[in-house]
């Protein structure tokens, strides 16, 4: 047998970013996401204990809380994503009230930043991207794969599984060329 050779990787390598375009910029992100699901019952409980222990509060359907360098997003029914937390710190302190796990290598995360990011989001998701606010989060179609789009400052952050990266990033370039090049017809 031949030599095996594991190397770790970005969700973002071969994605061709940073990329910068007009007035659009799409930027890797490599977050902590550690997703959070309360077991039945226990919401109320795990609310309190992430409080205590992060300052975060589990957001509503369709929330985001913030706690300086950390966020959490509502991420569907009964679970949520913590950006920016220590794993193992959230294990311990929802022992028993929740089912924690490391999502950092299952997510790719970017960034859709300028004055064009809602012209070029539009072409990407049904979403009605100019009512979507900071503070809210969508579960929502992107590029015809599914994924979480977050507003904030300057544009849009999407979340997408890793393996759907390198194709949402191709679609945002290429929804970012089309808006160029309109703009260049007058």
């Amino acid at each position: 047998m031949g030599n095996i050779n594991l190397q770790a990787r970005s969700a973002s390598d071969g994605t061709g970013l940073p990329f910068t375009l007009g007035h659009i910029k799409i930027a890797a992100h490599t977050p902590t996401i550690i997703s959070v699901a309360p077991f039945k019952g226990q919401g109320m409980a795990v609310g309190a204990a992430l409080k205590r222990a992060t300052k975060l509060t589990l957001p509503a359907v369709g929330g985001v809380a913030f706690h300086k360098d950390m966020r959490a997003l509502w991420g569907g029914q009964g679970q949520w994503f913590i950006l920016g937390g220590n794993v193992e710190t959230l294990e311990k302190t929802l022992k028993g009230s929740a089912a924690v796990s490391d999502q950092s290598d299952a997510w790719a995360v970017f960034s859709v930043i300028g004055h064009d990011a809602n012209a070029v989001m539009a072409r990407l998701t049904p979403l009605d991207i100019a009512g979507l606010k900071i503070g809210q989060t969508a579960r929502s179609e992107f590029a015809h794969m599914m994924a979480g789009i977050t507003p904030v400052s300057g544009g849009y952050e999407i979340m997408i599984l890793r393996s759907f990266a390198k194709t949402a990033v191709q679609h945002t370039i290429s929804a970012i060329q089309m808006l160029v090049a309109q703009k260049a017809l007058g």
